[in-house]
């Protein structure tokens, strides 16, 4: 009895470890409620909203910055050259105008433990059909 737990235990943790389980649905909402607090007063992830004071984020890993229709960026955004990604919306949270000088987001997320549940978070919407 105890090697079958212990059997079933191992096989559980190296699910969780190799992504093979959803993570933990209090863990989606504390993601979900970090994005909240932190962006949601700027930014709108229902695919079918318009921008608020930032863009529209349903979809944002993956696009290339400066290129959602109907949102006016700031020339440094327009002229990036780069796709919204962990490695380049991480550095942005934390300080987006070091990061990009000229950009007009001037929120900052120091906190690399909040910026990874905003991650988390963005990584699960999708773009407007």
């Amino acid at each position: 009895m105890a090697n079958e737990l212990r059997r079933s235990l191992c096989v559980a943790f190296l699910a969780q470890a190799f992504g093979l389980l959803p993570a933990r649905a209090d863990e989606a909402a504390d993601a979900q409620a970090q994005f909240t607090t932190s962006c949601g007063v700027c930014h709108s992830v229902d695919p079918a909203a318009p921008p608020r004071q930032g863009p529209n984020l349903a979809g944002v890993f993956g696009r290339k910055a400066g290129t959602l229709p109907g949102f006016k960026y700031s020339d440094a955004i327009k002229a990036g050259d780069w796709v919204w990604d962990e490695a380049t919306l991480d550095p942005w949270m934390e300080n987006a105008q070091g990061v990009h000088p000229g950009t007009i987001m001037n929120y900052r997320q120091r906190d690399p433990d909040k910026r990874k549940l905003i991650l988390d978070y963005l990584k699960t919407l999708k773009a407007a059909p």
